[in-house]
């Protein structure tokens, strides 16, 4: 007899940063999009991102992250920026948003 349960697929460790997102991608008409979300998770090849209008799943999206300071009233000027890809999305019935497969490049922004 078999038993169900989940098996862990994933091959990186994630994150709970919780982060402002701003992404952009192109739509089907050819139309440049923009929202703004917050990260619910991230990784070194990856991130999931909570939004009201996730873009459609093998989008190409750009993402900018800024990246809370680590520690209480300290300032953090860092921001993650790539280009990735849109690998999931959901819908109404769990959290909105969607996952993108990316390879981070970390920038300080100088005052």
């Amino acid at each position: 007899m078999c038993s169900a349960r989940s098996v862990e697929q994933r091959r990186v460790v994630r994150f709970g940063v919780q982060a402002q997102v701003i992404y952009s991608w192109t739509d089907p008409s050819g139309r440049n999009q923009l929202g703004v979300g917050r990260t619910r998770n991230i990784s070194i090849s990856g991130v999931f991102v909570l939004c009201s209008s996730p873009p459609e799943k093998g989008t190409q999206i750009n993402l900018e992250i800024n990246l809370p300071p680590l520690a209480r009233g300290a300032r953090q000027n860092l921001k993650l920026e790539t280009k990735g890809k849109v690998t999931r999305v959901t819908g109404i019935d769990q959290e909105s948003g969607f996952a993108a497969t990316s390879q981070f490049e970390l920038y300080e922004i100088l005052p």
